[in-house]
């Protein structure tokens, strides 16, 4: 766990004690991962980080910079010099050569996960707030097959939310090599509430062409009232 620099957001309770074993539990040994709570690290960050995060509002600073320096920590583990992350222009996540990685931040917390490109060809990590979503948001997110899963759960809106995450950490890992944006409804998937994994039922859309992309399989796991989801391709 990083320790909050300079000015600390007002954060949730539950995000102050950090697990440091949450986002590793969902990947390979080959994969390196840090989590933190985030805060203002201005002063930790490169002068070309900062210029990104200039006119950013404290949250969306606090987010930026505490996801480098995350970075920054997992990388050093890799032996690799501390050097600025700046995001490309899409702001998608740029690493060294030879590094493959994924960010996420959510309401007080932030994680980063990276790998070396020999080990795994790319991999996502998402981590949202674990919340019952509208009904709305639910037909946004799901397609037909995945809403008549949920509808056969006893509490099947508060389980959308793992799909909302699931499919976050997909899109992630397929972006770096597809350079595509998906829609929701571009991919169906299939969870197992209980053993706490979801794997590529099918892939539609611009991406379909890809047959790798319904080879996926990923972990999730439920715990201090956050979802976070990983995915590998190797």
């Amino acid at each position: 766990m990083m320790t909050p620099h300079s000015e600390t957001l007002e954060l949730p309770v539950f995000a102050r004690v950090i697990d440091a074993t949450r986002v590793q539990a969902l990947f390979s040994d080959c994969v390196v991962s840090v989590e933190a709570i985030p805060a203002l690290v201005d002063d930790q960050l490169f002068p070309e980080e900062r210029e990104c995060i200039r006119a950013a509002v404290p949250k969306r600073r606090a987010e930026f910079g505490t996801a480098r320096v995350c970075a920054r920590r997992a990388l050093s583990e890799f032996g690799y010099a501390a050097a600025a992350l700046v995001p490309h222009a899409d702001r998608s996540p740029a690493w060294p050569a030879g590094i493959v990685g994924s960010i996420t931040h959510t309401q007080g917390y932030c994680a980063v996960a990276i790998a070396r490109a020999s080990e795994l060809r790319s991999l996502g990590l998402d981590a949202e707030v674990d919340r019952t979503l509208e009904p709305g948001i639910i037909n946004m997110i799901c397609t037909p097959e995945e809403r008549r899963v949920l509808a056969s759960r006893p509490h099947g809106e508060r389980d959308a939310i793992a799909y909302f995450g699931a499919k976050e950490a997909f899109y992630k890992c397929q972006y770096p090599l597809t350079r595509t944006f998906l829609d929701f409804q571009d991919v169906e998937l299939d969870l197992d509430f209980a053993a706490g994994t979801f794997s590529t039922r099918s892939v539609r859309g611009p991406v379909k062409e890809h047959p790798w992309l319904t080879r996926l399989h990923g972990s999730f796991l439920r715990r201090d009232q956050l979802v976070v989801c990983g995915v590998e391709l190797v």
